[in-house]
């Protein structure tokens, strides 16, 4: 999702007012929850964008879907529409999430490998991760991809690190063909 300046600086100032108020990790939480509820419901990003419906009828239906959301965070949905930047949510929330991570040192990173790996080897790879990045906290994800037959691709942000056997393999066939 493209982020435009207007979201990035609405977030910024989410986090700034979570900060000042000490709710931020309940905020991130919150933005946590925005992100996937607007992410996965269609109906909520096509009411989200819709000039036609009245603000008032966004804030009840905002206020129902994130009603277990801090008083904090309904304000500022509130804050939004009022400013006719609803359609903003999804990628505030967004931004507020990277911000976060930023601010707290927290870095994502999704491990690919041929099979499901173990707590322990993820443990193990998040502390290689942690410091091939220099961050201290990392968030791995494992996705599962048969196709590389063997051995990890990390992957960060837009960032690769492929050590898969299918790699291997195709680095010794272009060997072969072209020598």
């Amino acid at each position: 999702m493209a982020s435009s300046r207007i979201a990035i600086r609405y977030s910024k100032s989410l986090l700034d007012l979570a900060s000042q108020e000490g709710e931020l990790e309940k905020v991130k939480g919150d933005m946590d929850n925005v992100a996937e509820i607007c992410t996965s419901s269609k109906e909520l990003a096509n009411l989200l964008k819709n000039p036609i419906v009245k603000a008032r009828d966004k804030k009840a239906v905002l206020g129902k879907v994130f009603s277990s959301t801090t008083p904090t965070t309904q304000k500022f949905i509130d804050f939004l529409v009022d400013k006719k930047r609803e359609n903003e949510l999804p990628s505030v929330a967004q931004n507020f999430i990277t911000s976060y991570n930023n601010l707290k040192g927290i870095a994502k990173a999704t491990i690919v490998s041929a099979i499901a790996l173990s707590e322990e080897s993820l443990s193990q790879i998040g502390n290689y991760v942690s410091e091939l990045l220099g961050k201290d906290g990392i968030e791995l994800k494992n996705e599962i991809d048969p196709s590389i037959i063997g051995g990890i691709i990390i992957k960060h942000e837009d960032k690769l690190l492929d050590m898969s056997v299918s790699k291997e393999l195709r680095e010794i066939r272009k060997t072969l063909i072209y020598n």
